[in-house]
């Protein structure tokens, strides 16, 4: 067998501890918001999505010699950040991308807390679907928690879906495209707890960090952009507008 068929073994193998990790979580840690105690809920998620997701992806880039992947761009993803940045629309100046990205997410945010406090106000509730507003902290305490939670997701969930996953992915069937639309559907399926309404967002979330991956080529702002919209679910908003007693009932 020559190089090359032993590295498509390799890469095959190495997709399989992703798959697997995956199907674990899958089965396993996305069953924490069945949890009876709160804080339970935050402890179990932080329990297996860092082994699933970081450990598996740590692993992975390391078997593969891909550590380096971590602060630059893949050479497999290169040929498609000029059809990225021609989507986004946002040039190729990469700080003014950031700027640009992280005034939207400040400005969605905003926005975000506005529409909160009037349906509030209005008696209407809050937009959240039932699974997942069993994660919205009602305390203090819980806040802590959820920003943990919040910032590790991001970090752990970039490292597989947006890297290790793709990477490998694309070696394999020789298509960049391919391997990140497959990468963020399975991102999506990872949050199916949180009904078809998470699934959707999952999808629109995990092609927006995709191509923000891409047009940036830094996958540590991917991830602090990840981590923002988490913390202004999980914290900000709980922070400005804390749940109700009658909200915590429906939960």
């Amino acid at each position: 067998m020559g190089a090359g068929g032993s590295a498509t073994l390799i890469d095959a193998a190495l997709l399989a501890v992703l798959v697997a990790a995956y199907l674990w979580f899958i089965r396993s840690g996305a069953r924490g918001t069945a949890a009876p105690d709160r804080i339970a809920r935050y402890r179990r998620w932080m329990t297996y999505a860092p082994a699933a997701f970081g450990g598996s992806a740590l692993l992975v880039l390391l078997i593969a010699g891909d550590i380096a992947a971590l602060a630059t761009l893949p050479a497999e993803f290169v040929p498609l950040v000029d059809d990225a940045r021609r989507i986004a629309g946002l040039g190729d100046n990469v700080a003014h991308i950031q700027i640009a990205v992280l005034a939207a997410v400040l400005g969605s945010a905003l926005i975000g807390v506005a529409l909160a406090a009037w349906r509030k106000r209005s008696g209407r509730g809050a937009l959240t679907p039932h699974a997942m507003a069993a994660l919205v902290p009602r305390d203090r305490t819980e806040i802590g928690w959820a920003g943990l939670l919040a910032t590790i997701a991001a970090i752990v969930e970039e490292l597989y879906f947006r890297l290790a996953l793709p990477l490998i992915l694309a070696r394999l069937s020789g298509s960049a495209l391919a391997a990140i639309l497959i990468a963020t559907l399975m991102f999506a399926r990872a949050h199916r707890g949180y009904g078809w309404p998470g699934m959707a967002f999952g999808v629109f979330s995990g092609a927006t960090l995709a191509l923000l991956y891409l047009v940036t080529g830094q996958l540590w702002f991917a991830m602090l952009a990840h981590a923002l919209l988490n913390l202004n679910v999980l914290v900000l908003r709980p922070m400005l507008l804390p749940v109700s007693s009658s909200d915590a009932s429906r939960s």
